[in-house]
């Protein structure tokens, strides 16, 4: 027989509803006709965080369960972007018209090491010979236009994207002058050099050799430049960052080897390369005019062993990292240009015990890395010289347990204990805006989780608590000079209460929410810092979604409520708390043609995020979807 495909994508949420790992999955329909980003999307989700410099296509990294963007582990198929660089991953070099779903792994139960989660980006794939143009264009001169096509052939499927979007994000906020506790300068202004424009080319290749082996390959190339615009009052007028990214990967899956075995191999390399040009020394410490370049090689593989009801796995992977730093303007680069090799060895267990009545997971990930660095030393001071080799042993252990109680009613479990040390971004500091500290040491995280879910077809509902204790925890801070420096706070906890659900009473209609309660306190022997709040933490996050469909019409509103927080240690500064209304409307003029309107931050709310940068207020975009 020729190859036959049979897609259902309701069965990948149930299918990983019964995981006994929390997790949550965002396919593509939920997206595909909405003007919004990938940092929108996920700041949505149960449990999640994103914290952002605010405007389209501003820097933002995430935040799960109270964790920082170091602890978050982001995989684009299966390929980990996380670099040794650090700094987090950068959510707004992935253009979400390249994304089919999304899986996001909270706590303990997750699939990798991150001690906060992890979030699997899946690429998209040819299902069908097909070509779609969309575009919208909106308030502060944004633009977004992206095309795809699609097709097959034979036994080969071919795919490719073009993405652009561009922003002049000049919107208004309050600036208070510097002086927060004196209200009587504060004065409405624009943001400054806070333009962006990215363009990307995804293209992506698979066939079918046999019926058994399947060869694929994809093709990433990224180009963003923007302006560094500074925080509130301390405006940037002339800085600027670009970057380029490529990423390309070669992928062999082989199936039913003995009718129980599947292997799966990939061969990786990814090219980024950046420029921070802050040549009047606006941001951070200094004037900089600086080049980074960071290459990354590696080998992956995936083999699955069925016995049963039971499934064994064993995933390995060996990876090069390449990162070269270059000052233009300083005598000595402030980072040094180092290398690293990592070895990654993660069995994987899945029981599966009276007629799937009870599941049980079990993972161990064992990472050894080996870094050299090189250059000359800017710091005197600095514990790690120059031209010295480090040795790192990391060790993750995972386990959980799901019971079906009754019915559709099932227990949940997972405990977890891991470790991760500082990267280059936070012993050395980045591109001025946060400065390093190389007395950093290794943090480790114990966490454990438990819940209840109630799956019944397309309407559930979940409570979760949680519980993270970190020792020697790595927190960023803000210092006095509008920058920010990682301390090690000794130990810390986040705990808290998550409840998610949705459901669909009619077929017009369609609801969903997720409510997250949570608690951090600073337990270092520090005694002023003591009990206090852990910063960019807010205790209280709510997102609901209401989806109407009447006949030709689609009705979606969106709210988004956080909590005030605090961006310091001492939790002298606070942040107010906020609330944020989005409504979208299409309407289906063809079947193929799909015009709409969206309107961000309906009621024109002025905030700003857990870093301390203003958001945009009102915004309002026009689009056109066309298929054929």
């Amino acid at each position: 027989m020729d190859r036959l495909d049979v897609t259902d994508q309701r069965d990948i949420e149930q299918e990983r509803a019964r995981l006994p790992a929390f997790s949550t999955v965002i396919q593509r329909k939920d997206f595909e006709n909405r003007t919004t980003t990938l940092p929108d999307l996920l700041d949505r989700s149960t449990g999640i965080q994103v914290q952002s410099l605010g405007g389209l296509d501003a820097f933002s990294t995430i935040s799960v369960r109270g964790s920082s963007s170091e602890q978050v582990e982001v995989y684009l198929d299966d390929i980990l972007l996380n670099a040794a660089i650090g700094g987090g991953v950068n959510l707004s070099t992935l253009p979400l018209s390249n994304v089919d779903r999304i899986e996001i792994n909270r706590g303990a139960g997750q699939e990798g090491n991150g001690l906060g989660g992890t979030v699997h980006i899946r690429t998209r794939e040819s299902d069908s010979t097909r070509q779609v143009i969309n575009g919208s264009w909106g308030a502060l001169d944004t633009r977004l236009l992206s095309t795809m096509i699609s097709g097959s052939s034979d036994h080969l499927d071919y795919l490719a994207i073009l993405d652009y979007a561009s922003s002049d994000n000049d919107f208004g906020f309050l600036d208070n002058n510097g002086t927060e506790y004196n209200a009587t300068d504060d004065e409405y202004t624009n943001r400054q050099n806070n333009d962006a424009t990215r363009r990307s080319v995804f293209g992506n290749v698979s066939a079918d050799l046999t019926g058994r082996i399947r060869i694929s390959a994809s093709q990433t190339f990224f180009w963003k430049h923007q302006g560094i615009p500074g925080i509130s009052n301390n405006q940037a007028t002339h800085s600027r960052f670009n970057a380029f990214r490529s990423l390309s990967q070669v992928s062999v899956e082989r199936r039913s080897i003995l009718k129980r075995i599947t292997a799966e191999g990939t061969a990786y390399f990814t090219h980024l390369r950046e420029t921070f040009i802050d040549s009047l020394g606006e941001v951070g410490i200094g004037r900089q005019d600086n080049r980074y370049r960071t290459r990354t090689f590696g080998i992956r593989s995936h083999s699955r062993l069925a016995l049963s009801a039971h499934l064994l796995s064993l995933l390995t992977d060996i990876r090069r990292e390449r990162y070269d730093p270059e000052a233009r303007i300083q005598l000595v680069t402030p980072l040094f240009a180092s290398r690293r090799w990592t070895l990654q060895f993660r069995p994987m267990t899945d029981f599966s015990f009276l007629d799937g009545l009870i599941s049980w997971t079990s993972s161990l990930d064992y990472r050894h890395q080996r870094d050299r660095f090189s250059g000359r030393n800017p710091f005197a001071f600095s514990p790690q010289a120059p031209d010295s080799l480090t040795r790192r042993d990391l060790l993750g252990l995972r386990t959980g347990i799901r019971v079906d109680l009754m019915g559709p009613l099932m227990l949940k479990t997972n405990l977890a204990r891991s470790r991760r040390g500082p990267s280059f971004f936070e012993l050395f500091g980045d591109r001025g805006s946060v400065v390093g500290n190389t007395n950093l040491a290794p943090e480790t995280a114990r966490t454990w989780d438990a819940g209840l879910r109630l799956q019944a077809g397309p309407t559930f509902l979940e409570v979760v608590y949680f519980d993270q204790r970190y020792d020697d925890l790595i927190q960023f801070a803000q210092t006095s000079q509008a920058t920010s420096r990682p301390e090690n706070i000794g130990k810390a906890r986040v705990w808290g209460l998550e409840v998610s659900g949705a459901t669909s009473p009619t077929t017009w209609i369609s609801l969903s929410g997720n409510y997250t309660h949570q608690d951090s306190e600073d337990q270092s022997d520090i005694p002023h810092l003591l009990g206090n709040t852990l910063p960019g933490r807010p205790r209280h996050m709510l997102n609901t979604q209401v989806d109407i469909y009447i006949r030709q019409l689609d009705v979606a509103h969106d709210y988004a409520f956080e909590a005030g927080n605090f961006l310091d240690q001492a939790n002298r500064r606070e942040l107010r708390s906020r609330h944020i209304h989005t409504i979208t409307i299409g309407y289906h003029v063809w079947e193929s043609v799909l015009p709409g309107l969206g309107v961000r931050n309906l009621t024109d709310a002025r905030v700003n995020d857990t870093w301390g940068y203003p958001l945009p207020g009102r915004s309002w975009f026009v689009s056109l979807t066309k298929n054929w």
